[in-house]
């Protein structure tokens, strides 16, 4: 029988908390790989059972229709009607499943033309297209689902749309259960960074983004598509691969760089015809070691376990492409796929963090216009095997190297701690565990194991108090303490049995900024905790 993860009824039971508080727009936040499709198919049937109002799903590419349709089928058996530009007679239904476009130009012409809807379910809202929709839906629930909750547009973000969000599973949580079941969750990853193209040097559109063009006369430069091949050979050579280039020309040439190398490498984007991309889609799945060069063709959506390494051969300054983008590799493949490798030839994991870093996509929805904590991520490459590292990290998980002591950063010796100001502290979690399992109290009974929650965080404060003499705290620092603690907090459960859940995440969130309140008068803006 067909049964959700924990995780997934969890977040379907907040949800439903929030509606009954009377919200009417909530962000459903969950990873991908997370099950979006049977996640949000579960609320339908639950909807359906309670209310005799209609559904509506808007997805904005033919593959997420289909995809709605089995899984509402398979899971529920519940049959939803298609709506494409080629369907103009409309069905009689209790769920339809349309595109964004066909069904604006439907509303347009008729503001009922659905009947009588009561939920609309928004798959990939941080997409700019889906807000023209929502003033035709004023009193129905509407439930944006994305693995990203940041907004294409930084003019205006998703707080504008939606009232609150539940975050359901972050990618950290889904490595674990990966762990676990080499079947299920995402494969944790190894990223290198690859020195290539300096980002101060590339132009900034008004999108907010680099211009593409700019860009991609940067990255076509013979030095710089050489760079990418050496990258692959040296780090993940005869790997099934997939890149992301800056434009069509800049993918062609790196295209032909790898063909000339003799390596199996095909050219994809957006123009081509239908059949010769699907051609080379199923040429893609069934080679091995092939190599794909597109231009933002598989940013989502583009499920291919065979992946195993992923080549970002192009600076974003969007996280939510650079996680899009990075995780094509993480799908599962049972044994035979332990990790996959990302190549950042941007210099994107510096600002972005890496694929696998814990986000507090709460904060981020209510603050979107929050800078990034430091401007770097606290990370450095490992001396034995050069893979990304946290800048605490005293020996290397894939290698065992030592990198306690001194590590290298653009070519010159420096200590950790001059690298950046905000690294974190050793807190040696199990240790903690087992120092707290042997005390008592003065009556004689144990602790309760949660204590050791409450000196990690005692920790954490002291050290950037000391280490980082903090005087004064900002929203960034405040939020990356938050974050550092989270992690603590999690590895905390690892270790005790427990679930890192809604009520655990959001409790310990407000632990510390009361301390930050008491230690520093930190009074934060827009957090509800």
């Amino acid at each position: 029988m067909l049964s959700l993860r924990p995780y997934q009824d969890t977040g379907i039971n907040r949800l439903a908390q929030k509606f009954t508080k009377g919200l009417k727009r909530v962000i459903f936040q969950l990873a991908t790989g997370g099950g979006k499709t049977v996640t949000f198919a579960a609320i339908i049937n639950r909807y359906l059972i309670k209310s005799q109002k209609k559904v509506l799903i808007l997805v904005h590419r033919e593959e997420l229709l289909l995809q709605a349709y089995k899984t509402l089928f398979r899971w529920y058996e519940i049959v939803s009607v298609p709506v494409t530009a080629n369907n103009t007679y409309l069905a009689n239904s209790m769920v339809y499943v349309a595109m964004v476009e066909t069904a604006s130009n439907r509303l347009k012409k008729n503001k009922n033309y659905f009947g009588n809807i009561g939920m609309v379910i928004v798959d990939e809202c941080h997409l700019g297209n889906f807000k023209k929709l929502y003033s035709y839906f004023p009193d129905q629930l509407i439930i944006g689902f994305t693995a990203t909750p940041i907004s294409a547009s930084k003019k205006d973000p998703l707080k504008n749309h939606f009232q609150d969000i539940v975050a359901c599973v972050d990618i950290p949580d889904l490595i674990e259960i990966w762990r676990q079941d080499h079947n299920s969750g995402l494969v944790p990853n190894k990223t290198f960074h690859v020195d290539n193209v300096d980002r101060k040097q590339l132009k900034i559109a008004s999108t907010g983004e680099f211009d593409e063009r700019q860009m991609g006369s940067v990255f076509s430069d013979t030095k710089h598509v050489q760079n990418c091949l050496k990258a692959y050979k040296k780090h993940a050579d005869h790997t099934k691969a997939i890149i992301f280039n800056c434009n069509i020309e800049h993918s062609k040439k790196v295209n032909d760089a790898f063909i000339t190398a003799g390596y199996p490498s095909r050219h994809l984007d957006g123009e081509m015809p239908d059949g010769l991309r699907k051609a080379t889609i199923e040429w893609f799945r069934t080679t091995p070691g092939a190599i794909l060069n597109n231009v933002g063709v598989f940013t989502a959506g583009f499920d291919e376990p065979t992946i195993t390494t992923v080549v970002v051969n192009r600076s974003t300054m969007s996280e939510t492409l650079w996680l899009q983008m990075t995780g094509r590799g993480s799908r599962p493949m049972g044994d035979a796929k332990l990790w996959f490798n990302i190549l950042d030839m941007g210099g994107n994991t510096y600002v972005h963090g890496d694929w696998s870093d814990p986000r507090n996509w709460v904060d981020m929805f209510h603050n979107p216009d929050r800078p990034k904590s430091g401007g770097e991520a606290p990370m450095k490459e490992c001396k034995g095997c050069g893979v990304l590292i946290h800048l605490s990290t005293k020996k290397c998980k894939w290698c065992g190297a030592d990198n306690s002591q001194r590590v290298t950063y653009d070519g010159a010796p420096v200590s950790v701690s001059q690298l950046n100001k905000r690294n974190s502290p050793f807190i040696d979690v199990p240790y903690l565990i087992k120092e707290n399992a042997n005390k008592r109290t003065a009556d004689g009974k144990p602790y309760k194991p949660i204590v050791v929650l409450h000196e990690i965080k005692r920790q954490l404060i002291g050290h950037a108090r000391r280490s980082w003499k903090l005087k004064r705290l900002d929203p960034p620092t405040a939020d990356l303490l938050v974050r550092m603690y989270q992690v603590k907090v999690k590895e905390w459960c690892l270790c005790s049995g427990k679930n890192f859940d809604w009520w655990l995440e959001t409790t310990t969130a407000k632990w510390m900024y009361d301390e930050f309140r008491r230690v520093w008068k930190y009074e934060p803006k827009n957090v509800a905790v």
